[in-house]
């Protein structure tokens, strides 16, 4: 599989997937290539066109796959995060976040040996990629 837990974690917890997706829904709401058919000129009557575009937008953003996509692998690691006990959080924001640190510095915050942590992180990516939230899911459709 492509995807890891090493990837997953990091693209989470640096806030990368955060990032992409409100990117990706900025493009979609202010996007410009809609273009008027109307040559001629002339008035709409009696139509909202504000609602239109509105529900427009709203739909356009739900059906896209990237936006699907990364609310899904985003809310996997939330789903799964909220399994584990404080310690394993604090160890993954830690190791994948966006500031880097050693393991030395690491497992003196968390009051562990290196060895230990160390150990802890590889079960937590051996569970995260056994557990039934990890497995692909062929239709991401609501």
């Amino acid at each position: 599989m492509a995807d890891t837990a090493e990837q997953y974690f990091k693209c989470y917890y640096s806030g990368k997937w955060h990032h992409d997706l409100a990117w990706r829904i900025h493009e979609l709401k202010y996007a410009h290539n809609i273009q008027d058919d109307n040559v001629g000129g002339g008035r709409v009557k009696n139509v909202n066109t504000t609602l239109e575009s509105t529900i427009a937008t709203i739909a356009k953003v739900e059906d896209d796959e990237i936006v699907r996509c990364l609310r899904h692998k985003i809310e996997t690691v939330r789903n799964y995060e909220l399994s584990l006990d404080e310690y394993h959080v604090k160890l993954l924001k830690l190791r994948y976040g966006r500031e880097r640190h050693t393991w030395i510095s690491d497992s003196n915050r968390l009051y562990k040996s290196v060895r230990q942590c160390q150990k802890d992180l590889k079960a937590i990516k051996k569970d995260f990629t056994e557990s039934v939230l990890f497995q692909p899911v062929e239709n991401l459709t609501p």
